[in-house]
């Protein structure tokens, strides 16, 4: 089951933000305290980003983006759909993955 959160016609930057992250950790099995360490911030400090009740620093946004492997303005899209989220982050980790072992190929014969 996917949870799709629907984007009002007033809704701020930080609102948009808080909301996809919302819908990632919902749709993806991660956790919030997780997140709050890759952001460097306690968990309570999350939970008041979360429910937009504390302002998203461009720093936080930009370690979120990378927690889940988005690019920023995919957590700036009020328009951010599950599907369209889970699919740019499963191309990131193909992307990574390639990456791993063209880097294992490369030193495969160089004796590491």
């Amino acid at each position: 089951t996917t949870v799709s959160i629907q984007p009002s016609a007033t809704l701020r930057r930080q609102d948009t933000v808080a909301m996809n992250v919302n819908m990632i950790l919902a749709n993806t099995g991660l956790y919030k305290r997780d997140l709050a360490k890759a952001m460097g911030i306690s968990p309570q400090a999350m939970a008041s980003r979360l429910q937009s009740k504390a302002i998203w620093s461009i720093d936080e946004v930009c370690a979120a983006a990378d927690f889940f492997g988005l690019p920023i303005t995919a957590l700036l899209d009020p328009f951010l759909t599950p599907a369209k989220a889970l699919d740019i982050i499963s191309k990131h980790e193909e992307v990574h993955l390639s990456l791993i072992q063209s880097e294992t190929v490369e030193y495969a014969g160089h004796g590491f």
